[in-house]
C-alpha cells in the first residue's frame, strides 16, 4: 500500500515517536507494509514501515486505545480530524526501514500521482521501491 501522509507525521513516524496513524478510512484487505508517500511539499517516497494491525472503534475509544504509542497529536486536533465520523482506524504501526534518501515516486512508479489518503500498490511496484531502498536483491 502507498500511504500518504503529512511531512509533519511522516518525520514522526520515520523517527519512531509516532507508531500510530489515525484514518477516517482504511484498507478493506489486510496490509502488511505501507509505503510513506510524505506529501507537498517534499512529495517524496521516504520510508516503508510494517503494518501491526489496526483498531476500529469510535473516535474517543481509538484514541484511548492508541494515545500510549506516540500519536504525534494532540486529543483536540484528532478529534476535529475525526468530526462527523461515528467509526475511526487507528493503524498500528511497526518497524520502518528508510531508503539511502527520500525517492521521487515517479522514478518507481509509472503514470504516479499522490493518492488522497491511499491505494494499493501492484506486487512490480512493491518490487521496484523494495529494490531502491535495499530490501529486495536486485534480481528478484
Amino acid at each position: 500500500m502507498l500511504l500518504s501522509i503529512k511531512p509533519r507525521f511522516a518525520e514522526q513516524i520515520l523517527a519512531g515517536t509516532k507508531t500510530v496513524e489515525f484514518r477516517r478510512s482504511w484498507a478493506a484487505e489486510p496490509v502488511g507494509l505501507a509505503v510513506v508517500y510524505s506529501s507537498s511539499p517534499v512529495q517524496r517516497l521516504v520510508g516503508i514501515v510494517e503494518i501491526d494491525g489496526s483498531v476500529f472503534a469510535s473516535p474517543a475509544s481509538v484514541w484511548t486505545k492508541c494515545r500510549a504509542r506516540g500519536p504525534g497529536l494532540e486529543r483536540k486536533e484528532l478529534m476535529e480530524y475525526f468530526a462527523g465520523k461515528t467509526q475511526v482506524y487507528g493503524v498500528l504501526l511497526g518497524e520502518v526501514a528508510l531508503p539511502a534518501k527520500p525517492v521521487p515516486p515517479k522514478s518507481l512508479i509509472r503514470n504516479f500521482r499522490p493518492p488522497q489518503s491511499y491505494r494499493y500498490l501492484t506486487a512490480s511496484e512493491l518490487r521496484r521501491i523494495g529494490r531502491q531502498f535495499g530490501l529486495v536483491e536486485e534480481s528478484a
